[in-house]
C-alpha cells in the first residue's frame, strides 16, 4: 500500500475516494476515526488515501486531475 493524498479535508478525501473506487481502484481511506478529536491533534494531514502499489500512477492522475479542475461541475446560466 502506499498513499497516494494526504490531507485534512474529510469531503475532499471522500470524493476523491469515490473517483478512484468509480475508476476501478482499490481505496483505503486512512485517519476518519480522528476527525472527532481534531480539538486535540493537528488539524493537518491525518487523512490519507492509500491504493495498491500497481495502482499508485492511476490514482496519482486522478488527483492531479481533481487539483487541475477536471472534475469540476459547469455552472449552468
Amino acid at each position: 500500500m502506499i498513499a497516494v493524498y494526504q490531507g485534512s479535508d474529510y469531503f475532499e478525501a471522500q470524493l476523491l475516494t469515490g473517483l478512484m473506487e468509480r475508476a476501478g481502484l482499490r481505496v483505503f481511506l486512512q485517519g476518519v476515526a480522528l476527525q472527532g478529536g481534531l480539538g486535540d491533534l493537528p488539524a493537518l494531514g491525518h487523512l490519507s488515501i492509500n491504493v495498491n502499489d500497481e495502482d499508485y500512477d492511476h490514482a496519482l492522475a486522478i488527483v492531479q486531475g481533481y487539483e487541475k479542475g477536471d472534475y469540476a461541475l459547469e455552472d449552468e446560466d
